[in-house]
């Protein structure tokens, strides 16, 4: 596939990487000239240090005969323009990175469609309906839904009171759930029945939504509801998230606290039944005095990452049930697990994850990346001269790190086992580990061949 990303920003690198990684052939334009340079050494991608809005750059890198171009600078007209102009070209997909609410909050038409451009993406918004979920689902450390909302996958912890520990997946009842995935010691591992579960793993588990509750009894974990939620930073992220939870009329008390006063008396217009706190969140004598205590989940949202640390500590030596911290730099997500921070979200492997839909091969319906590793669940459709089609799992040969975690055929859910059949047109969940997503791929694409 040939690729060219405009914008090498924290999104765009990380897109720019894991295209590079797979061997596609990438071209990144970037304006600022010493960002280009780091790029150039970084990355095995051709660069150009110019503007991607620019007719002349983009005939230059032959924008007339690629695959996708994905725009991610930090001004939305530009990448709007440039998405614009691609599609003019004639490039296949175009996705374009939109903060400004007034541009993608249309009342009486899309504006993908306005601008022919396949996917308008706000990261702040995906980041936010991402914590939302785990708001809804205060007992997992990632949540997310497939097939309409029939298929649901959770992340647990592997507490020293849980009754699976120190058992092989062998010795349990699997019929309800599929373990796709066990991360360890920040190893992300596909398990087979002879692994066994030890105290401090996350386990990926995919089941029926409807019958999760019932599965996480068997690993001693129990619903749970937020009553009390308070937000640090009323940036965009804060705000959407609490728009969210208006709009959802969730039975949720609301809390924001915001440094800036601009930025709260903005949030207060904006918000109707959220408490609006003007004040500094990461100062321990503000947080005893706004009683955190009594707060089931703490979210840090600043646009600073060591503030999202802090705060979060703090909060959490204070007695709040869960913390959740966004950060920019991905490189320190394992050292905020380590020091006691429940979830640590990163806005740009969020929105890659979106991204990635529209570089997938064969029909892909979402794409979901997990963990440090960027293992990814793969939502398809098995198309009907596929590999994979007319044979039971254990005649075929999946990739080494790869798993099929449900199979939903007019409108059931199945959760397979070793016996069952893929038939064409099946809906699918795939875990793949990185090294393996192309040969999961040519198994579900007819006559295993991509158009790429």
């Amino acid at each position: 596939m040939r690729a060219i990303i405009i914008g090498a920003g924290k999104v765009g690198f990380s897109i720019a990487q894991l295209l590079s990684l797979e061997e596609h052939d990438v071209i990144v334009i970037e304006e600022n000239e010493e960002r280009a340079i780091v790029v150039e050494e970084l990355l095995d991608v051709q660069v150009i240090n110019g503007n991607g809005a620019s007719w002349k750059v983009l005939e230059s890198v032959g924008v007339r005969h690629t695959d996708l171009v994905i725009a991610v600078t930090e001004i939305d007209e530009l990448n709007m323009i440039a998405c614009l102009l691609a599609k003019q070209y004639g490039a296949k997909t175009t996705v374009a990175r939109v903060r400004n609410i007034n541009y993608v909050e249309t009342p009486h038409f899309s504006p993908e469609a306005l601008l022919g451009i396949d996917l308008i993406i706000n990261p702040e918004r995906v980041t936010a309906y991402e914590i939302a979920k785990i708001v809804k689902n205060p007992e997992a450390l990632e949540c997310d839904y497939y097939a309409d909302g029939k298929i649901q996958l959770l992340a647990i912890l592997i507490t020293e009171d849980s009754p699976v520990a120190g058992l092989k997946l062998m010795d349990l009842n699997t019929a309800k759930y599929v373990i796709v995935s066990i991360v360890r010691e920040h190893n992300m591992i596909v398990p087979n029945g002879n692994n066994e579960i030890l105290v401090g793993d996350q386990l990926y588990i995919i089941a029926k939504a409807d019958e999760m509750s019932d599965v996480l009894k068997v690993f001693n974990i129990h619903r749970r509801k937020v009553d009390n939620l308070t937000i640090l930073g009323a940036g965009r992220t804060g705000c959407y998230l609490a728009e969210i939870i208006e709009k959802e009329h969730l039975p949720i008390n609301v809390k924001v606290i915001e440094k800036n006063a601009k930025k709260a008396r903005e949030a207060s217009a904006r918000l109707k039944n959220s408490l609006i706190i003007n004040a500094d969140g990461s100062d321990l004598d503000i947080l005893k005095a706004e009683n955190i205590e009594q707060t089931d989940l703490f979210v840090a949202v600043t646009n600073d990452d060591k503030i999202n640390l802090l705060s979060s500590l703090i909060a959490k030596n204070l007695g709040v049930k869960k913390t959740i911290a966004k950060v920019k730099r991905t490189d320190i997500m394992p050292l905020m697990q380590q020091i006691g921070i429940d979830i640590v979200l990163s806005p740009r492997i969020i929105t890659a994850g979106a991204i990635l839909k529209y570089v997938r091969r064969g029909d892909i319906v979402s794409v979901t990346v997990l963990g440090e590793e960027k293992a990814e669940m793969l939502e398809l459709y098995a198309q009907p001269n596929s590999i994979a089609v007319g044979k039971s799992l254990k005649k075929i040969k999946f990739p080494t790190g790869s798993v099929i975690g449900a199979i939903v055929r007019d409108d059931e859910v199945i959760i397979p086992n070793g016996d069952s059949v893929i038939n064409p047109f099946d809906h699918l969940l795939v875990f793949t580990l990185p090294k393996s997503i192309h040969k999961v791929e040519k198994l579900f694409i007819n006559g295993g061949k991509s158009w790429w």
